[in-house]
């Protein structure tokens, strides 16, 4: 994978021990021991004599793996897409056939390292910072090195798909994001073309069409340089957008082809970075469980509007606690403020909110529930997230720092997918770990992402309980889940491992190592999959249930939606533990004390017959179920599932009186399924809601969205024209997306008329079987008076799967702390009961089970 250059070197501690030691033996020292060199020769010699067939590819890509980990761990860059070829070469021949070529061109491309290391020539770019969604002008400069670039050679100006900067042009100067090149040898000149580029550069899932400037006419020699610039605005044109997010690596790759038809040969990512913007929100973090009297440490968070922590003029900030003053805040100069030694005396729930000094910026944190003795501790944390070690944006050291002191994380794993992992890289997870954590402050696990389609058991993080002696167990050598589960045995103590399947790329639920594998992830930034769980239950697996975020930017724990599939915010899971420290939590997610959320640090406790959640009661006909749900938003209703089945609901949140009053409060929530049709398909994608509301017969005061967050698919407007008419968009895919109105001059004959726009399902890995759909325009009418105990709904027919529209009465202000027990009888042994919270806010919880009865896993 790419590593950024030794600039900025306060801000990019990329490189490891390891590779800095390697990188002092680079002259005079060869990288390769003696085997390796001469069966890297022997390649070399090889590959120019005959072209890689399917006969001896596999043979080669073996050697060309053990070349380019030892050329990684040198300090060397390697091609993006490399890991991922050699992984279908060793793993799934097949995939190559009639592109074996490819080995060979990256063959050619170590080889040239090797043997000419001056020949690549150097790149450096304008570093920044640059503000987000700034429009700005950046110069990447290369520096010719000691192979000419003949005419029709050129440069690849690459696009990593993951970043929504702006799409550059080459044709239009006047317009944004307008895209130039130019050389100081005058002598040479340069045209535009396109060639078609597929991986994580270029299209994700298939080829896409990429911007290519060739030489035209001329040679480009030693020390001549050439200037790409991106937003050149010599002609108007207004510059080049940066993305929403901040970044201290954002990539802008760019490859080079020394002539005509030639291999596009990797220059290094520069770490060029990318700023919050200005102040627009405010977000506070707190420990969910204190004793009375125990210092906690209160962190506030300045954010622009898409998450980033704020730059420029930050405001004094007032802290008030359960609607009281408490604290006050000076305006400094830095985005995050930490209020230490906080203590409070009261057993109680606390709830901290923040607003600046004229009210016009607010905020909250999550709820604080003060105890005398308490029985655990609740602890937040993020076991799947991404850099730009993979897929993804960013540094590692920016991933641990987002999770520390921006997500204010517990814990966190760096998962990153083995398929395009390099072992340098691997070290530099495993020395991360060692860096950052402290016990008792912040733990963080070495781990990685099992990265197969779902034919061959899914998607799987691996985390280990301590970076000590411990290898991956990678798709390239393993790449079934019962050689995972094999290589994981024998090579660590499985009190030490734990797997964790999630349903994006689907793991197989019908298996499951009960020794390694405890919980199953259940919500993630591409959609909520309770029916994931649910599908490990009914197969008979003990495990529990967890969520995180899979987020692609650097951003554990704490992640703005971005588009496509990853379309909302993170998950977080929770783990029950009387201290914070690798073994307390490691240990909990072993023994399954863990519950799941969608990113908001719901309190839930839950128990039978007082067993714990993720525990094993002893047997009883009688089951009395208790629990106690502090939720950072109104609780709209609290569900209990045994085996399969809802067999008890409360709805705290709606209005049952069906007696028409003038005024009130509406929830009006749109849902979809995303539980796949056909066993082991991937999920269904998103179902994306457009279109308008119109309120007929009465008034519309007022229209809030209750899970708008994402800026990109997610809107709420009334028209500028009609003051009774709502234009709308919103997405779902597992879950609810909800819209409260707040009506007047209401009567029987009050009505909804929604019409929805024609659309089709986006999103989530590619489907085996079922496709996404394209899904008709519709009219949907509902009625005041067809509310029954305060509710109507109409269904959405989609094939197979029914949608959802629930239009609820709701009450003015819900309750955010609510206790409950109801009381089952079963004469059945291993019974599991478990809970779902869903909040007026959209947000959810959902517990692990408890099992009474039967027998534990083995």
């Amino acid at each position: 994978m790419p590593k950024p250059l030794a600039v900025l070197a306060a801000l990019f501690l990329f490189q490891s021990a390891l590779s800095v030691e390697a990188a002092e033996l680079r002259e005079g020292v060869d990288y390769l021991t003696d085997d390796l060199r001469a069966r890297v020769e022997k390649l070399k010699s090889d590959v120019r004599e005959s072209a890689t067939n399917a006969t001896n590819q596999t043979e080669r890509a073996r050697v060309l793996w053990d070349w380019m980990n030892a050329f990684a761990l040198d300090g060397g860059d390697l091609p993006v897409n490399l890991t991922a070829i050699l992984a279908r070469a060793l793993v799934y021949p097949e995939r190559l056939l009639g592109r074996e070529s490819t080995l060979d061109a990256y063959v050619e491309e170590l080889s040239l390292h090797d043997e000419q290391p001056d020949a690549i020539g150097k790149l450096q770019a304008d570093l920044g910072p640059f503000a987000a969604m700034s429009y700005v002008t950046l110069k990447q400069v290369y520096t010719v090195g000691s192979k000419s670039i003949q005419t029709g050679g050129g440069f690849l100006i690459a696009r990593h798909f993951m970043p929504n900067y702006g799409r550059w042009q080459s044709t239009s100067p006047q317009e944004v994001n307008y895209i130039s090149i130019a050389s100081s040898n005058s002598e040479v000149s340069f045209s535009a073309d396109t060639v078609p580029v597929q991986g994580m550069h270029g299209g994700f899932r298939g080829s896409i069409d990429t911007l290519v400037f060739r030489l035209a006419s001329g040679t480009l020699s030693a020390d001549d340089q050439v200037t790409i610039t991106y937003g050149d605005t010599s002609a108007g044109s207004r510059g080049f957008l940066m993305p929403t997010f901040s970044s201290d690596r954002m990539p802008l790759p760019v490859y080079l082809a020394f002539v005509a038809g030639g291999h596009f040969y990797t220059l290094p990512i520069q770490p060029v970075v990318v700023t919050g913007a200005g102040v627009a929100g405010v977000h506070g973090f707190a420990p969910s469980i204190v004793a009375t009297n125990e210092p906690f440490t209160l962190s506030v968070r300045a954010e622009d509007e898409n998450y980033n922590r704020a730059t420029g003029a930050l405001p004094a900030w007032k802290i008030l606690i359960n609607g009281e003053p408490f604290r006050d805040i000076a305006a400094a100069g830095k985005p995050i403020t930490l209020l230490r030694e906080i203590k409070l005396n009261e057993p109680g729930v606390y709830h901290f909110t923040i607003e600046n000094t004229d009210g016009s910026i607010k905020g909250d944190t999550n709820p604080v529930l003060v105890e005398d003795s308490p029985r655990h501790r609740i602890y937040w944390g993020d076991t799947h997230g991404h850099s730009g070690f993979a897929e993804g944006v960013g540094t590692p050291e920016r991933f641990m720092t987002w999770a520390r002191d921006d997500a204010r994380l517990d814990y966190v794993t760096h998962s990153e997918h083995d398929i395009w992992m390099d072992d340098y890289e691997w070290e530099v997870l495993r020395n991360n770990v060692r860096e950052y954590t402290e016990e008792g402050e912040f733990i963080a696990y070495l781990g990685y992402e099992w990265t197969v389609n779902n034919l061959h058991g899914g998607h799987h993080n691996v985390l280990f309980r301590t970076p000590e002696r411990r290898d991956r167990i990678p798709v390239q050598f393993y790449p079934t889940l019962s050689k995972l589960y094999a290589g994981l045995r024998a090579s660590s103590d499985t009190a030490d491992v734990v797997v964790i399947p999630h349903a994006h790329q689907a793991g197989d639920y019908r298996q499951n190592d009960p020794e390694l594998e405890p919980l199953v992830e259940i919500m993630s930034q591409h959609g909520n999959f309770e029916w994931f769980g649910r599908m490990y239950l009914n197969h008979g697996h003990q495990v529990g249930f967890t969520a995180a975020s899979d987020n692609h930017l650097s951003q554990p724990g704490y992640t703005a939606p971005m588009g496509g599939s990853l379309s909302q915010r993170g998950g977080l899971g929770a783990l029950l533990a009387n201290e914070k420290t690798t073994d307390a939590l490691f240990d909990a997610m072993k023994s399954l004390r863990a519950y799941a959320t969608t990113g908001d640090r719901i309190i839930m406790k839950m128990s039978v017959n007082g067993t714990v959640m993720g525990q094993r009661a002893p047997f009883a006909t009688e089951r009395l179920i208790t629990g106690r749900i502090i939720g950072t938003a109104a609780i709209d209703t609290i569900t209990l599932i045994k085996n399969d089945e809802e067999i008890w609901q409360q709805d705290y949140y709606r209005n049952e009186n069906d007696k028409i009053v003038s005024e009130d409060s509406f929830l009006l929530s749109f849902a979809s399924d995303s539980k796949p049709l056909h066993p082991g398909d991937n999920p269904r994608g998103w179902r994306n809601w457009r279109g308008t509301i119109e309120i007929a017969n009465a008034k519309l005061l007022n229209a809030t969205g209750q899970d708008f967050h994402n800026r990109f698919f997610q809107s709420l407007a009334i028209d500028k024209d009609d003051p009774n008419l709502l234009h709308f968009a919103t997405q779902s895919r597992g879950d609810t997306s909800s819209i409260l109105l707040k009506l007047s001059g209401i009567r029987r004959n009050t009505e909804l008329h929604i019409k929805l726009e024609s659309s089709r399902e986006t999103g989530g890995a590619p489907p085996l079987y079922r496709r996404p759909q394209n899904i008709d325009a519709a009219l949907v009418k509902l009625r005041v008076r067809d509310l029954e105990n305060g509710r109507t709904t109409q269904h959405l027919q989609v094939d197979a799967y029914t949608d959802r529209i629930v239009l609820r009465r709701v009450v003015t202000k819900g309750e955010r702390d609510i206790r409950f027990e109801f009381t089952d009888s079963s004469d059945r042994e291993g019974d599991y009961y478990y809970l779902r919270v869903r909040q007026a806010n959209d947000a959810q919880a959902w517990s692990s089970p408890v099992w009474v009865g039967g027998y534990p896993k083995r």
